[in-house]
């Protein structure tokens, strides 16, 4: 088995399949992820499909372990806060 920044590196670098590898790994677990923010599954999809669109289409370089689904959860957190505000969800807050 590969690691993530592996298979993001070699998608990268032209093999498609290897985007495919980390959709199916992260896919349903961040839609979930997202869910959670904005209790509508529909949208939580849909955010999910983003992130990883704006992931394959920046072509960061994404470097050491663990580095590549903590990039990508935090560009699902982001497209979810920026969500809910646009939508006038309140934003929970816990202290």
């Amino acid at each position: 088995m590969i690691s993530d920044e592996t298979a993001y590196r070699r998608y990268l670098d032209g093999e498609p399949k290897a985007a495919d590898l980390l959709v199916e790994k992260y896919g349903d677990p961040l839609m979930l992820y997202i869910n959670g923010y904005l209790k509508d599954m529909y949208e939580a999809e849909d955010l999910m499909i983003e992130a990883f669109s704006l992931i394959f289409a920046k072509e960061r370089p994404i470097t050491g372990k663990g580095a590549f689904q903590a990039y990508l959860y935090k560009t699902a957190r982001n497209l979810a806060l920026r969500h809910r505000k646009m939508c006038g969800l309140r934003i929970l807050r816990f202290e």
